[in-house]
């Protein structure tokens, strides 16, 4: 192999190490068996959250992670990986969503908090709101109280009335 060819791989390795750095979250799930279709519009939903997926060869994913002191699996097998920055559980309500239209994609491993995620605590992970729901969520209970007071003045006004 050439030189310029190992400067090439060592270069991507390393924009792939700084990916992972600055994720607040990610997830890596075999992909093998889904469609262009499906991929696309998983990719599409994810953009609008502010993550991307990316195939990454398994040799780069494994470096990367040594690299960034985690201890996972080494990687076998066609990978995918879902990079978050912005909403942190995007990621697994993603994959779980394909998973269970598809059985055969498997979640391998997730990054959420400084812990790694294991494939049984996916589901618990991706039944979390996100941040979208959990603000208004929150908004609907500040405002839940002022809501009931204003109908009950309004019941008040209208048996005044009549």
């Amino acid at each position: 192999m050439s030189k310029a060819k190992i400067e090439l791989k060592a270069k991507a390795t390393e924009e792939f190490v700084d990916k992972i750095k600055k994720a607040k979250s990610f997830l890596v799930f075999e992909y093998l068996g889904l469609t262009v279709k499906e991929l696309t519009e998983m990719r599409a939903n994810l953009h609008k959250e502010g993550a991307s997926i990316e195939v990454v060869k398994n040799n780069v994913l494994n470096r990367a992670f040594k690299a960034n002191n985690l201890q996972v699996e080494e990687c076998k097998g066609p990978n995918a990986v879902i990079i978050c920055n912005d909403d942190e559980v995007c990621s697994f309500k993603a994959v779980a969503d394909i998973a269970k239209k598809r059985n055969f994609v498997k979640f391998k491993f997730g990054y959420l908090e400084n812990q790694i995620i294991k494939p049984d605590q996916l589901a618990q992970i991706a039944a979390i709101p996100g941040r979208k729901g959990l603000y208004s969520m929150f908004l609907s209970c500040l405002t839940a109280s002022l809501r009931n007071f204003l109908y009950g003045l309004n019941a008040v006004g209208k048996t005044k009335q009549a």
